[in-house]
C-alpha cells in the first residue's frame, strides 16, 4: 500500500544547498513573453534568478520589458514541498514577481458523471499570484510541488526607479500533511459548509503519488453537487465534493480563494472559470489573507469528522492526508510524524 512522505527523508533535503555550488541564472533578453522564458532547469534550494528591468512590457523587448523564467525545481523524494522565491533589489525597490497562469474555458454544469466531464485550458496568459511587501519575507512568491522536477513561469517587473538589478532568491521547506485517520470506501464528502466560518475555500484531492486526481476537486459548492441536479447554482462560495473513493491514501490540498493546479474545474463546480498554471505537479494560492477559519468536514458511510484548519500565512494551502480502507486503519503506526485526529462523529 501507498505510504505517506515520512519526515526521515525529508529531514535532510532542506540542507542540500549548503553542500552544493549556489547556482545563478541570469536572465537572457528577449524574455518578455513565456514562449522568451529564460530557462531556471534543476534548481535546488539557494539558486537566484539575476536580471534588470524598469518595466513591465510584453510586447516590446529591451530595459522597460518584464522578465519571464521558465522555473524547474531539480527532483527529490516524493513528497510535499513549499517552494518560495524572494525578490530583493540593488538600489532602489520596486520589482513585483508573479506567478504565471492561464484562463480556462468552462464546462457546461452538469452533475458529476463516469465521463469525468471538466473545462478546458484556455490559451491567454493570466496572473496566478502577485508578490506583495507586506509578506514574511517581502516581495516573495510561493508554490507547492512534489519532488516531481516540477515548472511554473515566474515574471519579474519593474518600474522607471528599478534602475538596479533584481535577485530572487529561492528557498524551499518540506511540509507534513496532517493524519486524519481512516475512512470507508465508496462516497465520500468533504464539506466547508457549516463549519462555524464563512470563509470562500477552494481545495483539490490527490492520490496517494500526490497525483491531482481529475474532477476531485471544488471551489465554491453547487446544489447540484449534493442533489445531482443539473444546472443548479450554490448559495454560498463554500466547497462541498462529493466522490467515489477506493481504497488507497488520499492528500487534500486546501486554502481559500484562489487555488490552482492545472487541473481544469469539474462540472458539478459552481464556479468554473479559475485561472490554472501551465505544468502538472505544481499548486498555488493567490490570496495573502492570513488567519482565516478554513475548517472542514469528512462525511462517509461510518459518519462525520470535524477538522480544525487555519490559514496561517499568506499565500499557504494546508495539507491533509486520509486513508480509505475496508477495515480498520494501521495508518497510525505508520510512524508519519504528522497530527493524527481523532474520528468525532456527529
Amino acid at each position: 500500500m501507498k505510504t505517506v512522505v515520512r519526515l526521515s527523508v525529508l529531514a535532510g533535503i532542506a540542507g542540500m544547498a549548503s553542500s552544493a555550488m549556489a547556482q545563478v541564472v541570469p536572465e537572457i533578453e528577449p524574455n518578455e513573453t513565456k514562449a522568451q522564458a529564460t530557462l531556471a532547469a534543476g534548481l535546488l534550494p539557494g539558486a537566484t534568478l539575476v536580471g534588470n528591468t524598469t518595466g513591465s512590457s510584453t510586447t516590446v523587448a529591451g530595459p522597460a520589458s518584464a522578465d519571464t523564467y521558465l522555473v524547474q525545481t531539480a527532483p527529490m523524494p516524493l513528497g510535499i514541498y513549499r517552494w518560495r522565491l524572494a525578490l530583493t533589489t540593488t538600489g532602489t525597490a520596486g520589482h513585483a514577481g508573479t506567478i504565471r497562469g492561464l484562463n480556462q474555458v468552462a464546462a457546461t454544469q452538469a452533475p458529476w458523471n463516469p465521463g469525468q466531464v471538466v473545462g478546458t485550458p484556455g490559451v491567454t496568459d493570466t496572473t496566478i499570484q502577485t508578490s506583495s511587501t507586506a509578506t514574511t519575507p517581502a516581495r516573495m512568491n510561493q508554490w507547492y510541488g512534489f519532488g516531481k522536477g516540477e515548472s511554473i513561469y515566474y515574471r519579474v517587473t519593474g518600474t522607471t526607479t528599478t534602475t538596479g538589478d533584481y535577485t530572487a532568491t529561492l528557498s524551499m521547506d518540506p511540509i507534513t500533511p496532517v493524519v486524519l485517520g481512516s475512512f470507508q470506501p465508496g462516497a465520500i464528502t468533504i464539506s466547508t459548509i457549516g463549519q462555524g466560518h464563512s470563509t470562500d475555500t477552494d481545495f483539490w484531492v490527490y492520490d496517494g503519488n500526490l497525483n491531482a486526481i481529475r474532477g476531485y476537486g471544488n471551489d465554491d459548492e453547487a446544489i447540484s453537487t449534493v442533489s445531482n441536479v443539473p444546472g443548479a447554482t450554490g448559495t454560498t462560495l463554500q466547497s462541498a465534493l462529493n466522490r467515489d473513493y477506493a481504497p488507497g491514501i488520499y492528500y487534500i490540498a486546501i486554502s481559500n480563494f484562489q487555488l490552482a493546479n492545472n487541473q481544469p474545474s469539474p462540472s458539478d463546480d459552481d464556479f468554473r472559470t479559475g485561472s490554472l498554471l501551465d505544468f502538472a505537479d505544481a499548486i498555488a494560492n493567490s490570496s495573502t489573507t492570513i488567519g482565516l477559519n478554513m475548517a472542514f468536514s469528512i462525511t462517509d458511510s461510518a459518519g462525520t469528522v470535524v477538522v480544525p484548519n487555519t490559514k496561517v500565512g499568506a499565500y499557504d494551502v494546508n495539507w491533509f492526508c486520509f486513508e480509505v480502507v475496508p477495515a480498520p486503519s494501521s495508518l497510525a503506526l505508520l510512524g508519519l510524524g504528522g497530527l493524527i485526529l481523532g474520528r468525532r462523529r456527529r
